[in-house]
């Protein structure tokens, strides 16, 4: 019983590890249609955060981390109404890298942390 405590304390814990690795402010580079976008993303302990484009600010619910990977759902309004973009990526340190998947398919992002 002692050892199954001491695993599920050890993947809390490392949980909270990678969790803490995608905290912070980010600055993403996204090859867009439009030309290269630079939003920015703040995460929060919490794992809710805001993204930041020229669109304005936009709340992100809950960021999902599983190892050194994230995920997250992002509404957006476009000219034809509301949509939603899916984020997906790794943490590399102070680097992410990535794919948002939208209704037309997917594009590649990259991120660094802001100091």
């Amino acid at each position: 019983m002692l050892r199954l405590g001491v695993l599920f304390v050890a993947c809390a814990m490392s949980q909270g590890v990678w969790a803490e690795g995608v905290v912070g402010t980010w600055t993403l580079t996204i090859d867009t249609p439009r030309g290269v976008q630079h939003p920015t993303m703040q995460v929060n302990e919490d794992l809710t955060g805001t993204y930041n484009s020229l669109r304005g600010p936009i709340p992100i619910a809950k960021v999902t981390v599983e190892g050194n990977s994230f995920s997250f759902p992002l509404k957006i309004t476009v000219p034809i109404g509301e949509i939603t973009v899916d984020y997906a990526g790794q943490v590399d340190g102070d680097k992410l890298t990535g794919v948002v998947k939208n209704p037309r398919g997917e594009v590649p992002f990259s991120g660094v942390r802001d100091q």
